[in-house]
């Protein structure tokens, strides 16, 4: 492991990343499912930290993956995004 990480994300580039879906599938589409509110409260801050800190950015994209929460052993919440179903129609 390296003693430091970088500071936020790399350069912009010419061309943005994009997911090649296998032809003629359409992207996954769920309903949105309720979250109880310290679920949502806690993915409001742990998105806020991510997106100041550079670790992330909003997308463009047309679909996108339910997320959960595993709780640790510390009592705080592991947020784990599901992206199964994107895989099984990404070449």
């Amino acid at each position: 492991m390296p003693d430091r990480f970088p500071q936020g994300l790399p350069p912009r580039r010419s061309v943005d990343h994009e997911i090649e879906l296998i032809s003629g599938v359409k992207p996954p589409a769920k309903c949105p499912y309720r979250m109880s509110p310290p679920e949502l409260a806690e993915l409001r801050k742990q998105l806020d930290e991510l997106l100041e800190a550079g670790f992330i950015r909003p997308s463009k994209a047309s679909f996108g993956a339910p997320v959960l929460f595993q709780r640790k052993h510390d009592g705080s919440l592991r947020l784990c995004v599901d992206y199964r179903a994107l895989n099984k129609v990404t070449v």
